[in-house]
Formats: C-alpha cells, sequence, structure tokens
C-alpha cells in the first residue's frame, strides 16, 4: 500500500466515523472536538503539542478584544497555516471573508482552511501575495467520502498539507494550476451548454465555413457546434463501449441460447447516446459533468437499462423499443413511463434522477474526468 493509499484509508475512516457523530455536534466546540481536530491530527500535526498547533490565536494587533483566530499550526514559532472553524452544517461559502482577513493581519500565514467539520476548504495566496483567494484550491468532502473513494486529485492535492509535505512555494503551484484548470472547465461547461460566437465563429473557420452573418451563427449554427461538441464528448464513450460488448459477445460465444438472444440494437444504442448528450448540456455543475463518464448500459431481452456506476442503485431509466414510434422510459417515482415519439419528453426526468444518483453515490472529482468508459 502507498503512502497516498494510507492516507485515503485513514481520511476515509474519519469520514465513517464522522457520519456517524455528527448529529451529536450541536454547537461549533463539539464539531471542532469530534470532527474538525480528528483531521488536524491526520494531516500529521499533532494538536496536544501548542509548539505545533495552537487554539484561538490572536489575528490582530488590538490590545482589547482581538480577533482570534481557531487555530493555527506553527513552524519555527510563527504560524503558517490558519484553520477557521463553524458549526456542523454551515454555509462555508458564506464565511469565507472572516478567514480572508485572518489570513492577511497573520503575515507568516500561507495557507488558510475554512470548515464545518464535514467540509473543508483549502485557500492559498496564488493572486496576491498575503491576501487569500477567494476561491478554495481543493475541498475534501468527508460526507462523500463515505459514498465513493476520494479522487486522486483531491487526495494528492491535500496530502501537500500534510507536515511532512508541506513547503508553501509547492503548494501556492499546485494551487495555481488547480484553479486555472477549474476555471477552464467552467468555460468548457458552458461553451457545451451553449457555444459561444466566438467558438462558433472559430471552429467554423477550421471546416472552411468564413464570413458567417452574426445572425446565421445565431439561428443556424449554434445548435450545429453545440450538436457536435457532444458528439465529440459522447462518441469516444460509445465506440469504446461497442467495443467491449462486442468482444465480450465473442467471448461468451459458448453460453446459453438466452443470452446468445440479447443484441443491442442500433435504436438501443441511440437512446444510450442521447442520455449522455443531453446530460453534457443538463449537468448543473461540474461534479455532475465529471459524472457522465460513468452511465453505463446493460441490455436484456425486452429492455435497455441506462445507469450511473451501480445497476441496481443507480439505476436511471428503462428503455423500451416501441413498434409504431413510440417507446416507452420508464423512470422511478414521481415520473413513472414515459411513452413518446420525442426523446426530449424526458429531459426533465433524465436530469432529476441523475442528480439523485450522483448525490447519492457520489461523483468522481475533476482529474477523473477524461472520457473513457468502464465496462
Amino acid at each position: 500500500m502507498t503512502a497516498l493509499d494510507e492516507f485515503r484509508a485513514t481520511l476515509t475512516a474519519i469520514a465513517e466515523r464522522s457520519a456517524a457523530v455528527k448529529h451529536t455536534c450541536a454547537n461549533e466546540e463539539s464539531t471542532k472536538h469530534f470532527l474538525i481536530l480528528p483531521i488536524i491530527g491526520a494531516l500529521g500535526y499533532d494538536y496536544t503539542d501548542p509548539f505545533v498547533v495552537q487554539p484561538e490565536f490572536a489575528a490582530d494587533f488590538r490590545e482589547e478584544e482581538r480577533e482570534r483566530v481557531d487555530y493555527v499550526v506553527m513552524r519555527d514559532g510563527n504560524p503558517i497555516i490558519a484553520i477557521e472553524c463553524k458549526k456542523a452544517g454551515v454555509d462555508l461559502a458564506a464565511n469565507r471573508g472572516q478567514l480572508r482577513a485572518y489570513f492577511s493581519a497573520l503575515q507568516s500565514v500561507r495557507l488558510g482552511i475554512l470548515t464545518n467539520g464535514t467540509q473543508f476548504e483549502f485557500f492559498a495566496d496564488c493572486e496576491t501575495p498575503n491576501i487569500m483567494d477567494t476561491e478554495p484550491f481543493v475541498t475534501l468532502d468527508l460526507e462523500a467520502a463515505t459514498r465513493a473513494p476520494i479522487a486522486p486529485d483531491v487526495l494528492e492535492a491535500v496530502s501537500l498539507v500534510t507536515q511532512a509535505r508541506f513547503e508553501p512555494e509547492m503548494v501556492a503551484e499546485a494551487a495555481g494550476e488547480r484553479l486555472i484548470a477549474k476555471r477552464l472547465r467552467t468555460v468548457l461547461m458552458d461553451e457545451v451548454r451553449q457555444p459561444s460566437e466566438e467558438l462558433c465563429r472559430l471552429a467554423l473557420k477550421r471546416v472552411g465555413v468564413k464570413n458567417v452573418h452574426h445572425a446565421s451563427i445565431k439561428s443556424r449554427y449554434t445548435g450545429l457546434v453545440r450538436a457536435a461538441f457532444e458528439e465529440a464528448l459522447i462518441m469516444p464513450v460509445l465506440e469504446k463501449l461497442r467495443a467491449e460488448r462486442a468482444g465480450s459477445r465473442d467471448g461468451d460465444a459458448e453460453m446459453g441460447d438466452t443470452t446468445r438472444r440479447v443484441v443491442t440494437t442500433d435504436r438501443e444504442l441511440a437512446v444510450y447516446r442521447y442520455v449522455c448528450r443531453r446530460l453534457a448540456y443538463l449537468a448543473a455543475d461540474e461534479h455532475q459533468f465529471a459524472a457522465i463518464e460513468r452511465v453505463k448500459y446493460q441490455d436484456y431481452i425486452g429492455k435497455f437499462v441506462v445507469y450511473y456506476d451501480q445497476l441496481r442503485k443507480g439505476r436511471i431509466c428503462d428503455f423500451i423499443e416501441g413498434r409504431d414510434g413510440y417507446d416507452k422510459f420508464v423512470f422511478p417515482a414521481p415520473f413513472g413511463e414515459i411513452v413518446t415519439n420525442s426523446m426530449r419528453d424526458i429531459d426533465e426526468a433524465l436530469r432529476t434522477v441523475f442528480a439523485e444518483r450522483v448525490r447519492e453515490i457520489g461523483a468522481p472529482g475533476p482529474a477523473e474526468m477524461p472520457l473513457q468508459q468502464t465496462a
């Protein structure tokens, strides 16, 4: 087992314990004691040693009524990490300003952690020295860690903060790269949903279409570029999956007649392809977008099942091909059966059920976004 594997195991064990005791954390002090200190310890900092971790550290220069940060991690007598704690369940985004003020007041601090015991946001000062960035470069979500393995990129980023590896310059460099990557993903997701005129013109120019009028871009070409974008994202997944299915059928040639009668039709594959394409458009955030690569299918005699990650728990819908141009989609309650000749009619059910499955099972981290399908 590698050091990162051991680190993941430690964090996962703490996550599972935190889930069991979270309901007892009715105030900030109990949240600190039961949920936050174990993570500080897992990062390698001895919170029983006042030369390593100090609580209620003064974060301004007033003599009376000083502002105090909940914990600081010390190095050579100076604070290098500031940790601001909130009660379990508190929205962290609304409290970033407080940590930002402490970060600036403590000139030697190079890393800030904001936490409510289950979510830990890590901040650096990539853009302006000694001014905390406005967004975290990584977030450790312990609730998600109880449902799915901690993403490799999240694990690596958090490991840089451990006592054994913490070097401010290295963390700042890694944080800067992650923030840029995060913003790029956001831009690309926006372009998938609604391609900008700039992207449309660039794409059209690359295929030899030039000097297109603004009105034509909006009325004619935006939809074409969006569809091509979705195709480019999903087709590699579909082709790989079809090849794997074909190989599986060849390998199972000696199985019984019932198995050999299951043949995935072009219409069923078109449904799978549509689901993936539409989810790329309907995804509410980058975590849902990343999760699309774990959407799979299972074919049976008489029905075709589309699911997320786990066949039973992750079931999205059953598809039953019709003979008169109308197909049947069966979604979990409250949607039930949808009989239609237009797949756009399933969008609302598809978006809602997929979001529920990702929330229940967990989504991959951003680094797990390459569009490859696993069998």
